[in-house]
């Protein structure tokens, strides 16, 4: 029995201890509305871009990226990092891809 009690305190103490390491501080300049959007927007684009080829993909990909830092008041550089800290932060990347999701279904 305590050896039992002992296994079962010490999974939880491992699981606590590793779903404390998931989630990662970081400071976002958008709020997380604002991300889910960007991401959304960011596979509206990619998904439009991907059937132009040739000067007008780059044209296009230049204008939606135009489109992007004037809706979000960010410079484009400003806008990869934001993605770049999001793509390291995981639980914080489920949260706005689900709203992504939910925001992808309601155009069907």
């Amino acid at each position: 029995m305590t050896k039992t009690i002992f296994f079962f305190l010490a999974f939880t103490m491992m699981f606590v201890a590793c779903e404390q390491k998931t989630t990662a501080n970081v400071k976002y300049t958008l709020s997380d509305e604002q991300l889910s959007s960007l991401m959304f927007d960011l596979q509206l684009s990619e998904v439009a871009v991907s059937e132009v080829t040739g000067k007008a993909r780059d044209t296009l990909s230049e204008l939606f990226w135009l489109r992007l830092t004037e809706v979000y008041k960010l410079s484009k550089p400003e806008l990869t990092k934001e993605i770049r800290k999001l793509e390291t932060d995981p639980v914080k990347m489920k949260e706005v891809m689900d709203k992504v999701q939910v925001m992808s279904d309601s155009i069907r």
